[in-house]
């Protein structure tokens, strides 16, 4: 009896949602965020958007949470709106501005990303760090933790821009590749750098932790820093490092600014007091 119920139940369960739709109604008919089909008005701020990067370079800005867009398998959360504009201005500033000015606005629209989807939260890597920013393609930037984003907080700033010039960098040497004898200069690469000290990078050579992890992000990590935290700031870093460990900045550091000017026509220490100022005046 009571098999029969059951069976009687479900039969009356399938009847109701056979009859509870019409063959006139159609299923895509409703919008579930984030599958697509949502419609939204453009406001003030995508019309400045609009304005400073899509219109003259070519590059769209996501700000809206579009899940897919993002890695499955983390927990993330959209930006602040407030964020958007203060920390896109100073992109502007101290990325775009600099670049053109120095290089001219065919060099920049060439080998700019042409996307930035931007997140609130940071993504959390289970080797217990932190992803700030991604590049796929060269086309496409992810910058993450922005809902933290205070102008005055200048360490904060800086690490967001040090992000976009490394993403850029790569672009660059993609495109171009540096001489191959920059990957000798130092030994030690490790997929655990995480696990080393800055001081321990610096005693073999590296300018962060990062850069131990591949030539490439060696290299990368080189013009972020150099860029970021202009001459000062890099002599201070590398003058952490063992005197016997200094000829291989040097010799890094020689490497990139010919780099820029054989490949790109770019004269690298202008463009690093062009990026200088720009941190300075923000």
């Amino acid at each position: 009896m009571k098999q029969m119920q059951i069976k009687l139940l479900m039969i009356v369960i399938i009847l109701a949602s056979l009859t509870g739709c019409s063959k006139d109604e159609k299923i895509n008919s409703v919008n579930i965020p984030g599958l697509g089909g949502e419609t939204w008005e453009k406001g003030p701020l995508d019309t400045w958007l609009d304005s400073v990067f899509t219109k003259p370079y070519n590059i769209e800005v996501k700000y809206r949470f579009e899940r897919y867009e993002l890695t499955l398998d983390k927990t993330l959360v959209p930006v602040m709106e407030s964020k958007i504009r203060p920390v896109m201005s100073s992109i502007q500033q101290t990325w775009i501005a600099p670049y053109v000015a120095e290089a001219g606005e065919t060099f920049f629209k060439t080998y700019c990303q042409k996307q930035f989807v931007l997140v609130g939260s940071p993504q959390f890597n289970s080797n217990n760090t932190i992803t700030l920013g991604t590049a796929e393609g060269g086309r496409k930037i992810v910058l993450f933790w922005l809902n933290e984003f205070v102008l005055t907080d200048k360490p904060f700033v800086r690490q967001m821009l040090h992000t976009i010039h490394h993403e850029f960098a790569h672009i660059l040497h993609q495109t171009i590749l540096y001489p191959v004898e920059y990957k000798r200069i130092s030994t030690g690469y490790t997929g655990s750098w995480n696990d080393y000290t800055l001081q321990e990078a610096l005693d073999r050579g590296f300018i962060t932790q990062y850069a131990r992890s591949a030539p490439d992000e060696d290299f990368v990590e080189m013009i972020a820093t150099m860029l970021v935290e202009g001459k000062d700031g890099y002599e201070a870093i590398i003058a952490e490092a063992p005197d016997d460990v200094l000829p291989k900045f040097r010799q890094k550091e020689e490497i990139i600014v010919r780099y820029f000017m054989e490949n790109y026509n770019i004269d690298f220490y202008r463009l690093q007091e062009r990026v200088q100022t720009a941190i300075d005046n923000l």
